[in-house]
């Protein structure tokens, strides 16, 4: 595998996506920009250290899971059936509580906000799980240097932004052994919630792949783990079952099946040109899920929407990343209900088709809208159109389900 470094602040052909860049420095080429003008990379830049400083806590308490000892004490099983472990735990309570502390931020949105974090007094705790002992030096160490990071974000620029954190992407295959497929996901939006910036980061890879970017400054950093041939013609698929309309749609648009784990993992596998496309009807993600890798995704020079408009005319139209009590971006009489996106699980019958009437019955952070990801090679108006037309043939015969 090529290792790529990537740090550029122009505008750059889709042909060119892909290419090493080889600049002195992560700041703009042009030299008279303080940090200041750049506010957007100034904070992705900030977010890769806090990743990196979370890095070896991560991989250590990755470690001890992966040779199957603390197994009962460092992982539990959520309420939703994804596992929840501490270091999970940990690392948002980091980012939020101290990373962004204070009201420099609108709102803060984590995966984890129900969780119960404590790592000031011994015994360390996750809600009910104690952190074994042997970690209790690096969570501190770890702990002091993303506290002195946060002295750096700038306390007023950043207010109308709404931030959405995902400590781990990916828990189940934190959890069992897949940690290469493990993602930290940090986005930043707009008023309007749609993503401005964020990064898309493997915390438990050798060396640690990751991309960030802000497209509105021109800014996309990383580096990649680039194929040695771009596959652009790869429609990633999940580890589950393949609905019926992506299926049909991979037969009629030549596509080939690219199997992958996790959403930010997906996201960043177009990023590296492993697969040029990813779609999905059915649901199970969510917008922490979508926030970072979206921005990363059009930093780079991909794209990223609801399938529903772009199955209408190509049209791009983002998710609503914003702090809210009930999902912004429910459809009534267009989603099923399941497991994943129900507000109350007894509300959900296995192998009873149930369309959602009510917003009130579905999470308020569920992607319900299926997902169109495209990678920057995908971009050229033969491919775009392409995918476009191969759904629309066959949506009839095969229509998408929403979840």
């Amino acid at each position: 595998m090529q290792i790529l470094s990537l740090a550029v602040v122009a505008v750059v052909s889709m042909t060119e996506a892909f290419a090493p860049v080889a600049l002195s420095s992560r700041r703009s080429v042009d030299s008279t920009l303080q940090a200041s003008d750049k506010p957007l990379t100034e904070l992705c830049e900030i977010t890769k250290e806090a990743c990196d400083a979370v890095q070896p806590m991560l991989n250590e308490l990755y470690s001890q899971i992966k040779i199957g000892t603390g197994v009962a004490d460092t992982a539990a099983f959520k309420s939703d059936a994804t596992f929840f472990t501490i270091a999970d735990g940990i690392v948002q309570h980091m980012f939020i509580e101290y990373l962004f502390a204070g009201d420099k931020f609108a709102e803060i949105v984590g995966e984890e906000d129900d969780s119960v974090v404590n790592i000031l007094e011994t015994p360390f705790t996750v809600d009910d799980l104690v952190v074994p002992d042997e970690f209790e030096e690096l969570v501190t160490e770890t702990l002091a240097k993303v506290q002195a990071l946060s002295s750096r974000i700038d306390a007023n620029a950043y207010k109308d932004l709404t931030v959405f954190v995902d400590p781990i992407d990916g828990t189940r295959e934190f959890a069992t052994g897949k940690g290469d497929k493990v993602t930290i996901l940090v986005g930043y939006n707009d008023p309007a919630g749609h993503p401005q910036a964020g990064i898309i980061y493997r915390p438990l890879t050798t060396p640690n792949y990751w991309a960030s970017g802000a497209k509105s400054e021109g800014f996309k950093d990383g580096v990649l783990d680039t194929p040695d041939e771009i596959n652009s013609k790869g429609l990633l698929i999940t580890d589950g079952k393949v609905s019926p309309f992506i299926m049909s749609t991979i037969e009629n648009s030549g596509m080939n099946m690219v199997p992958s784990l996790a959403s930010g993992n997906r996201v960043l596998m177009l990023v590296e040109g492993k697969a040029g496309a990813y779609i999905r009807d059915t649901g199970g993600f969510a917008k922490w899920d979508t926030s970072g890798p979206q921005a990363v995704l059009e930093a780079h020079g991909g794209v990223m929407a609801k399938l529903p408009e772009f199955l209408v005319d190509k049209s791009m139209v983002s998710y609503t990343h914003l702090k809210t009590p009930l999902n912004l971006d429910f459809c009534k009489m267009s989603v099923g209900l399941t497991l994943s996106n129900a507000k109350d699980k007894a509300m959900f019958i296995p192998g009873l088709d149930s369309i959602v009437k009510d917003v009130h019955l579905v999470k308020e952070y569920s992607c319900l809208q299926g997902l169109v990801a495209l990678a920057p090679t995908k971009m050229e108006a033969f491919y775009l159109n392409a995918i476009h037309s191969a759904m629309n043939n066959i949506k009839k015969k095969s229509p998408p389900t929403y979840t």
